[in-house]
C-alpha cells in the first residue's frame, strides 16, 4: 500500500496551465456554437443571450462541477446544429446560372420540450448502463457519422470544396461569394481552411499534442487577423461566413 502524500502547492499552479486551455476551449465552443446557430440566414426571431449563457455557467455550473469533480458542460457545435436542423423547415432554391441550395424558411423557436427530453434520456442512461454496453461500437459510430454529415447542409466550406471539382468557372453555382470573389482568392482561402482543419484533427489524434489543442484554437484568432495580409478584406467579408 502506497502512502498518500499531500498535494504540493506548486502543483496548483502547474495544473492551472492546462486548465487555462480547457477554459478557453469551453469559451470558444460556447460562442462558436451560438454564433453559428444564430446566423442571419437561419431567420431566428428571438435574440440570443451569449453572455447570459456564459454567466450562468461561470457563476453556477462550473463552480459546482469543480467542487464535485464533475466534467464541465458547454455547448457542442454539431449537436446544436443537428437540433437546429431538426426544428427547421428548409426549401430548395435554384441559383442564378444553375445549381441549387437550401435555405431556412422557418424555425420552431422556444422548443424547450426537445431539450428537456434529450437531457432526461441522458440522465436515464445511467440506469441502463449494462444495456448500453451491449450496443455495437459500429452503431455508435454510425450515429456520430450521421450527426456530422447532417450538419454539412449549408456549410460553405463544403460548398467551396465542391466547386474545386468543377473545372469550368462559368458553371459554378451562383453563390454570393462566387459572384464577388476571384477564383484564386476563393480556392486559396478554401485550401487554407482545409490545412487548418487537418492540423486540428492531427493534434486531437496524437496524445502528446492533444493538450496543446485548446491553445492552437486560441492561436486561430491572430491567424485570422494575419489573413488580412494575404486576402483582400472585401474578399474575406464574403468568404469568411
Amino acid at each position: 500500500m502506497g502512502v498518500n502524500k499531500p498535494f504540493p502547492a506548486w502543483g496548483i499552479g502547474f495544473c492551472a496551465l492546462p486548465a487555462l486551455g480547457l477554459t478557453f476551449l469551453g469559451y470558444m465552443d460556447q460562442n462558436v456554437s451560438t454564433l453559428i446557430v444564430n446566423r442571419k440566414d437561419h431567420k431566428l426571431r428571438k435574440g440570443p443571450a451569449y453572455h447570459l449563457d456564459l454567466f450562468v455557467c461561470g457563476a453556477f455550473i462550473y463552480p459546482i462541477c469543480c467542487f464535485l469533480g464533475l466534467p464541465f458542460t458547454h455547448a457542442s457545435t454539431v449537436p446544436c446544429l443537428i437540433h437546429l436542423i431538426s426544428l427547421s423547415t428548409r426549401e430548395t432554391v435554384h441559383l442564378e446560372g444553375g445549381g441549387t441550395t437550401t435555405k431556412v424558411t422557418k424555425v420552431i423557436e422556444g422548443a424547450r420540450t426537445t431539450n428537456l427530453i434529450i437531457h432526461l434520456l441522458i440522465l436515464l442512461s445511467l440506469l441502463i448502463t449494462p444495456v448500453l454496453t451491449l450496443i455495437p461500437s459500429a452503431v455508435l459510430y454510425g450515429v456520430f457519422l450521421f450527426m456530422g454529415v447532417g450538419s454539412i447542409a449549408g456549410n460553405e466550406l463544403f460548398d467551396r470544396l465542391a466547386l474545386m471539382t468543377i473545372w469550368v468557372p462559368k458553371d459554378y453555382p451562383q453563390y454570393e461569394y462566387t459572384k464577388r470573389v476571384g477564383i484564386w482568392a476563393m480556392h486559396s482561402f478554401t485550401a487554407f481552411q482545409v490545412v487548418m482543419l487537418i492540423i486540428l484533427f492531427v493534434m486531437t489524434r496524437i496524445k502528446s499534442l492533444s493538450v496543446v489543442f485548446p491553445f492552437f484554437i486560441g492561436l486561430l484568432v491572430p491567424i485570422r487577423w494575419g489573413m488580412n495580409r494575404f486576402w483582400q478584406k472585401e474578399d474575406l467579408k464574403w468568404l469568411d461566413a
